[in-house]
This record gives structure tokens, sequence and C-alpha cells, in this order.
């Protein structure tokens, strides 16, 4: 699907009423989603429940490459079994039932999760859009209390 086809359910979503979702962060998303834009690798800063999570923002097929090869390095069993998983759902999409890109998660990589004094960082992130409370483009500067 190209960004083009995208525009017109996008906006049926946001304009749904109740929809709670930020339409610039919601365009964000759906261009991280498309290869004809080039909204990869945009660095976003989230917060949500007292954190704030900086990373690159990517597409769903691209996390979920990352988080197999990251199973496989913990458990080469339940690699297998979620990679058999995702392997039939690329193959019902193959044959005409088109799957879906999971619109209620955002996808990031390169991390750095911020939480109080603590800071952590992972390859990647998957949260929910609905749980973010605020967004900026970019990277916090470090800065010093007034």
């Amino acid at each position: 699907m190209s960004w083009r086809d995208a525009v017109q359910p996008a906006l049926r979503l946001l304009l749904q009423p109740g929809a709670g979702l930020d339409p610039q962060l919601e365009v964000l998303r759906l261009g991280a989603e498309h290869e004809d834009i080039d909204a990869r690798d945009v660095v976003v800063t989230l917060t949500l429940g007292g954190a704030m999570v900086t990373g690159r923002l990517t597409s769903t097929a691209t996390w979920e490459r990352l988080h197999l090869r990251q199973l496989g390095d913990h458990d080469s069993d339940l690699h297998r079994v979620v990679r058999q998983a995702v392997g039939h759902l690329n193959s019902a999409a193959e044959e005409g039932r088109r799957r879906q890109v999971d619109r209620y998660y955002l996808h990031l990589r390169d991390v750095t999760y911020r939480d109080g004094r603590s800071t952590y960082t992972l390859e990647t992130w998957r949260g929910a859009v609905t749980a973010v409370t605020g967004w900026t483009l970019g990277t916090p500067q470090n800065g010093r209390a007034q």
C-alpha cells in the first residue's frame, strides 16, 4: 500500500469521534509504515507514564524482524514458534487476505528509555499510541536546572 492509498483511511480514523489520537503523531507513524515516504529514522521523544522514550521511528515489519532476531539470541525454541506464527500471517497476506499494519502501536529502534534518574538503552521498543501523553521531534539535550 502506498502512502497515497493510506491517506483516506487515516483521515477516517482520525476523524472518528473519540478517536483520541494526535493527528500529527499518527501521520508520522503512518509515514514510517510506507516506503514511499521518508519518515523512517525520524527521531522522536515520547512521554508516557512518567517516562521519556527516545528513538527512531520504524515500520512494523522492521520492528518484527529485529524482534525475531532478539528472540533468537535468547531462546531458539521461542524464536522458532514466533517466526512460524508470523510466517502464517505473511502467507495469509500473500493469499489475498491483506495483513493490516498494527495502528495501535508505535515502533522505535535505537531507543533510550529514561525513568527518573535511570537511563536504559534498548534495541527496539513497541508502545501503545494511546499511552503517549506528549511528544516532540528529536533527542533531548542535557540541561541544568535554573
